[in-house]
């Protein structure tokens, strides 16, 4: 298949068109899960939960065990995803061979698209997109119209700022209330385990995260030569906001340092039973989710 060139993404702005197009290319590879509908047969059994309807509780099965249960149809057992956006600074970061391509617009049309895809399952699924200074939340739906609705949400958004404090995260935990898949898309470029630390809160609260990492060539290349100005858009009291440095004395250092990196954040999910992929923003967005959905058999 003919895949969409980096520079025909960059220029498109249109997320429900492009999201439509990239979906519709997208082979799945995988075996649909059963689709599911109001007044389907008996599923399963499973612990009630804040927020459940009593109706639904199985008043015989307490009167036999004194525990509420809830009784699913395959309606109910249908998965939710929550897409959680990182829209720190550094996700403004363009690529250097498309420099009309940042780590955020693939982030979009990546999200955008999965959406599409999950529309077709029959699945629901929300988004949450936040930074130091603003949070984004649409609750979770399913169908076209509710695709739109993110889409347009995601049209909107720019990156800026760094990754919330604790203090700034605390209101974000209630959208983790009830069961859900996370799908966590970020460059996971911290000053601490900030992101990391997010992401194993909710593994222990039965919220594991995917975790999609988003980079540019050159993060993982540094092809630079000569005197080198870095500018760190995350700037803090702590952090200087630009670095000199002599690019071909300073590559093998940065290249060692990247890979011990990135080693250790895949050592990190893989505590968590959650695989990490890393892709290049210049790669195909239909090959990544491709490879997501190949890697992530539970989530399609």
């Amino acid at each position: 298949m003919e895949y969409l060139s980096p520079k025909t993404l960059a220029s498109c702005r249109d997320l429900v068109w492009l999201s439509r197009h990239i979906a519709e290319g997208v082979m799945l590879g995988v075996q649909h899960s059963q689709r599911r509908g109001t007044g389907l047969e008996f599923h399963q059994y499973r612990g009630y939960q804040a927020g459940d309807s009593i109706r639904h509780i199985d008043w015989k099965l307490f009167a036999r065990s004194d525990r509420y249960y809830v009784r699913e149809t395959e309606q109910e057992s249908r998965m939710h995803v929550c897409f959680v956006l990182d829209t720190s600074a550094s996700l403004g970061q363009a690529s250097f061979v498309e420099p009309s391509l940042n780590k955020l617009h693939y982030a979009k049309c990546w999200i955008a698209s999965l959406c599409w895809l999950l529309n077709a399952q029959g699945d629901s699924y929300s988004l949450l997109a936040f930074n130091s200074s603003r949070t984004v939340y649409v609750p979770e739906g399913q169908g076209e119209g509710h695709q739109r609705q993110i889409a347009l949400q995601l049209q909107q958004l720019d990156a800026s700022d760094h990754w919330p404090d604790r203090a700034q995260l605390a209101p974000l935990w209630q959208y983790f209330e009830r069961p859900c898949q996370v799908v966590l898309l970020s460059d996971f470029f911290q000053q601490g385990n900030e992101i990391g630390d997010f992401a194993a809160r909710l593994h222990a609260a039965g919220r594991p995260c995917l975790p999609l990492q988003l980079l540019v060539e050159a993060e993982q290349t540094f092809p630079f030569g000569g005197e080198l100005k870095l500018l760190n858009p995350e700037v803090s009291a702590i952090t200087p906001a630009t670095l000199e440095v002599d690019a071909e004395r300073q590559r093998q250092s940065y290249l060692d340092a990247f890979a011990q990196a990135q080693s250790e954040l895949k050592a990190r999910f893989a505590t968590q039973e959650c695989s990490l992929q890393t892709d290049l923003i210049e790669q195909p967005v239909e090959k990544s989710l491709r490879q997501f959905i190949q890697l992530h058999g539970r989530l399609c």
